[in-house]
């Protein structure tokens, strides 16, 4: 499914999320945006969601799928703000379906 990010201050741009398996405490999928690609692992666990992004070597917790702000800011620790966005607004994209 195709998306719009928009970051404050920056210009749009088109990314696209491919939800790859999913079922009650997991889902996998590939993120799409401004030539990145992230192979998304999405979990739920005892006290929360977390997130892997293993072709970046990442791991981080996550709030719940539609926190997009808390999410972005556990990204930017991680990888670039277009790229955090990028893949924040795809977790956003995914909550109605998770």
């Amino acid at each position: 499914m195709e998306y719009i990010c928009k970051q404050k201050g920056s210009k749009s741009w088109i990314a696209e999320i491919i939800l790859i398996e999913q079922n009650e405490t997991q889902l996998e999928a590939d993120v799409r945006g401004r030539g990145t690609q992230f192979h998304v692992i999405v979990g739920r666990h005892q006290y929360g969601t977390y997130l892997c992004i293993p072709n970046h070597g990442i791991g981080c917790e996550l709030a719940s799928l539609s926190d997009t702000f808390w999410n972005w800011e556990q990204l930017c620790r991680h990888l670039s703000e277009v790229d955090a966005h990028t893949v924040s607004t795809g977790l956003y994209q995914l909550k109605a379906i998770w």
